[in-house]
């Protein structure tokens, strides 16, 4: 572990997020996706529709649902990230059952490398064990280079390819499919 990540653990704490982190979720779900991901959309109002999908409604109904996990990254006691699982989907693929698929792992960009984001990943690891499922799967945007070796380096293997189910720009709808298996 990096200095950086040995102090960003040490003022940092990831857990399962509540009611209560809506609002800051509305905040850093658009936040963070649109320093990532901005530069897929040509059509703004597009863009802003995708965006909304991240808004406070969104995770009050992703919370509630009996098939969902959802954690939060916490710096210095505010909110810079979050992870989603949605337990028993079936990957895109193969079809594999009996494992869960991670949609969203956000971070703001000023934390992007501190290592929060493998902290929220093994959060759904250990949760996905204690279930007794058999691997996570997950899809990036294929040009998203960064991911796709951070997804690589924490044990994902890359299990095809789909596309993205929004118009994006031409040329970006390409998106790779990962999966890891749980020992």
């Amino acid at each position: 572990m990096t200095m950086s990540e040995n102090v960003a653990r040490s003022l940092s704490a990831i857990r399962k997020a509540s009611a209560a982190d809506v609002d800051a979720l509305a905040v850093i779900g658009p936040a963070a996706y649109a320093a990532s991901y901005s530069y897929l959309w040509d059509n703004g109002s597009q863009f802003a529709e995708h965006l909304a999908t991240f808004g406070s409604q969104a995770f009050e109904e992703f919370l509630a649902r009996a098939d969902t996990e959802l954690w939060v990254a916490q710096m210095e006691g505010s909110i810079v990230g979050f992870l989603s699982m949605i337990i028993g989907s079936p990957n895109p693929i193969s079809h594999e059952s009996n494992g869960s698929e991670i949609p969203r792992i956000y971070l703001l960009p000023q934390v992007q490398g501190s290592g929060l984001g493998r902290q929220l990943l093994e959060a759904a690891v250990t949760e996905a064990r204690e279930r007794g499922l058999g691997h996570i799967w997950l899809d990036v945007m294929a040009s998203a280079d960064h991911a796709k070796a951070a997804y690589l380096k924490w044990g994902f293997s890359v299990l095809g390819t789909k596309m993205f189910s929004k118009p994006v720009r031409a040329g970006y709808a390409d998106m790779v499919v990962l999966i890891k298996h749980l020992p």
